[in-house]
């Protein structure tokens, strides 16, 4: 054939007055042609195809690591001094900045009322307004009564006595 794996199943012409030829017995599909198809086999093959690579993986692993001792033990000792120096004003920074963000906390704690251990932020503005959004949570404005009939009349009911006592208050106040 002409090299084409997917096209095992196209017959070609290949001489001007043959027509055209049939697929041999090493071109025809295992499948096609009743042959059951090996499993247990490419399972091992792909088994031992990925060992390979995991040895490989594994023998790169050790190399870098062999060779990261190797720059290790070739260092000077200013140039390890320096880099445990670099190491350590990491930490410092990282202490400082912790340090910076507890006493921010506590100050926006102390401003909104809201407890330190609830704000979160990375800079005092952004502690402020999740402070200030987490308070109309926390601590939510009241609200007033409610009216439940503002623009009509209260309702005295049918006791005629009350009704005359508030019809003498109103009098005596001035507001009928």
């Amino acid at each position: 054939m002409h090299g084409f794996p997917l096209c095992k199943h196209i017959r070609t012409i290949d001489s001007g007055s043959a027509g055209g030829s049939a697929p041999t017995e090493s071109e025809k599909d295992p499948v096609e042609s009743g042959e059951p198809t090996d499993w247990e086999a490419k399972y091992n093959e792909a088994m031992k195809h990925s060992r390979d690579w995991e040895k490989r993986a594994k023998d790169n692993k050790a190399a870098a690591d062999e060779l990261e001792q190797l720059k290790a033990s070739q260092m000077t000792d200013a140039q390890k001094a320096e880099a445990h120096i670099k190491e350590l004003e990491g930490k410092v920074t990282a202490y400082e900045a912790e340090k910076r963000q507890a006493q921010w906390r506590a100050q926006v704690a102390k401003e909104t009322n809201v407890p330190a251990d609830l704000i979160r932020g990375g800079s005092l503005e952004e502690m402020q307004d999740f402070a200030k959004r987490l308070d109309g949570y926390l601590h939510p404005k009241p609200k007033g009564a409610a009216v439940h009939n503002q623009n009509g009349t209260p309702n005295h009911g049918a006791d005629p006595e009350r009704a005359e006592k508030l019809n003498y208050i109103n009098q005596m106040f001035g507001t009928k």
